[in-house]
């Protein structure tokens, strides 16, 4: 038996019935067609203006088959060889529906009725190598009709609830602010399709083709997408809240500020996710799911279920990981497992000195009378965090947040706190002594008995703190500082609140 040689781009051959093309990367390959070189002008789809005039029929063939087995490519593919050997570029499926797998075209009146033919006298009886089990031309139904006025002239803010558009083509429509709760658009191609604002709650979506679609703002609350192509999306602001992502390809989405709480994302591929960030994903199930290189920033796991998930390489910065579920299956860097130990189970008396630990969000953290000596903590979320007693001596928490924090008794010797935020923070008794306090924010902090000898407070903010002097402030003032209480330097830029 000979083996089939892969055709070069745009080597088309039709000497032996036979159809080779390269279209993109997917080639065409099929044994029993034969196609005439040129199309003659009698057969040349009508135009109107140079337009060709889109015909009132459509025609509908099966092939043999499962379901799953027609995926995106190759229907592309097919439109693609129905094109070339009927001389209309405009022969497109409008729908897919199960069963044999009908497939149901739309185009110009002369190509409808040429590829009809070609099925009839048998010339075309394989379409990509699958047999072709029937072929039917009749007038538009109301579902071809309803999806053809879609494409042509958008149904933005249109009421299509409770709509069946299965296995359609609405590629590049305009759905914006639809309303399609409970509709049914399985195995539809959306591709590219702006749905900003629509309502698709508890709709259909499960294999459905949403890559590169608009989605941002839209509602899709409790809607199934498992299967569903997702690649490169925008989902920023889109509520998916307890909805069904298990198995869904979000390659390249952006999920920026989009609500999966409770959201089922389980063997999901999140890789390349750049914008995940502010999502909420809280007790989203996130079992198998793929979130290598995913930007996580800010993101709320709380409660999520990360077991068996792979978050190598993800950004993680000041996202929230207490109470997480990971286990020792999940692939988690060491920085971030130690994170989300810390988060989630406190670190008291504890041994972190030269650990890592910046930008990770650790509000609320237990951190009692642990020894964090030289440790980086910069940029990292200490909010509301319990220090009392802890050496931070010589550690790094540039830009830290430390609002509220307790840092009673405290060792911050030699700790850098330059542009840290110690608005509110209990500083009762800490040794700020050698500290660099360069442009910190220090109002309403309480420093009662705290050492600030030889401390760096230029342009430090101060202001309604407790346990200072008047002779303190005085002090601090000439060693650089800024305290909002004195009318003199209210001319200074103030921290916001």
């Amino acid at each position: 038996m000979t083996e089939k040689q892969t055709p070069e781009a745009g080597n088309v051959k039709t000497d032996g019935g036979n159809y080779n093309e390269q279209i993109g990367k997917h080639y065409i390959h099929a044994e029993t067609v034969n196609i005439y070189e040129t199309i003659p002008n009698s057969s040349a789809p009508s135009t109107n203006n140079g337009k060709v005039i889109a015909s009132q029929k459509q025609l509908a063939f099966a092939i043999a088959g499962s379901f799953d087995e027609v995926d995106h490519a190759k229907l592309k593919a097919i439109v693609a060889l129905l094109q070339k050997i009927s001389g209309d570029a405009t022969i497109e499926i409008i729908r897919v529906e199960e069963g044999s797998i009908r497939i149901i075209l739309n185009g110009s009146d002369e190509g409808l009725e040429r590829i009809k033919k070609l099925f009839e006298s048998e010339e075309l009886t394989e379409v990509l190598g699958t047999s072709v089990e029937y072929v039917d031309l009749t007038k538009l139904d109301e579902k071809s009709c309803l999806i053809r006025d879609i494409v042509q002239n958008g149904a933005s803010s249109a009421n299509l609830s409770n709509a069946n558009l299965s296995g359609t083509n609405l590629r590049n429509a305009n759905l914006s602010s639809a309303i399609l709760t409970d509709a049914d658009l399985s195995n539809a191609d959306l591709s590219s399709t702006d749905l900003r604002g629509a309502n698709l709650s508890n709709a259909n979506l499960s294999g459905t083709n949403l890559r590169n679609a608009n989605l941002s703002s839209a509602i899709l609350t409790d809607a199934d997408l498992s299967s569903a192509i997702l690649t490169d999306a925008n989902l920023s602001a889109t509520n998916l809240g307890n909805g069904n992502l298990s198995s869904a390809d979000l390659r390249g989405a952006n999920l920026s500020n989009a609500n999966l709480s409770g959201t089922n994302l389980k063997n999901a591929k999140l890789s390349r996710i750049f914008l995940f960030q502010r999502a909420n994903l809280r007790y989203a199930d996130l079992k198998y799911a793929d979130l290598r290189y995913a930007d996580l920033k800010y993101a709320d796991l709380r409660d999520a279920d990360l077991r068996n998930a792979d978050l190598r390489d993800a950004d993680l910065r000041d996202a929230k990981l207490s109470s997480a579920r990971i286990d020792e299956e999940t692939k988690i860097d060491g920085k971030w497992r130690l994170v989300w130990e810390i988060a989630t189970q406190g670190a008291r008396d504890k041994n972190l000195s030269s650990a890592d630990l910046s930008g990770a969000n650790l509000s609320g953290a237990n951190l009692t009378d642990t020894n964090l000596k030289g440790t980086n903590l910069s940029l990292a979320n200490l909010s509301l965090a319990n220090l009392k007693g802890t050496n931070l001596s010589l550690a790094n928490l540039s830009l830290a947040n430390l609002r509220s924090a307790n840092l009673t008794d405290a060792d911050l010797r030699g700790a850098n706190l330059r542009l840290t935020n110690l608005r509110g923070a209990n500083l009762t008794d800490a040794n700020l002594s050698a500290t660099n306090l360069k442009s910190a924010d220090l109002r309403i902090a309480n420093l009662t008995d705290a050492d600030l000898s030889f401390t760096k407070v230029e342009q430090a903010r101060f202001g309604g703190n407790s346990g200072l002097t008047e002779d303190m402030k005085l002090d601090l003032k000439r060693r650089g500082a800024i305290f909002d209480d004195f009318p003199e330097d209210h001319s200074g830029v103030l921290i916001g609140s």
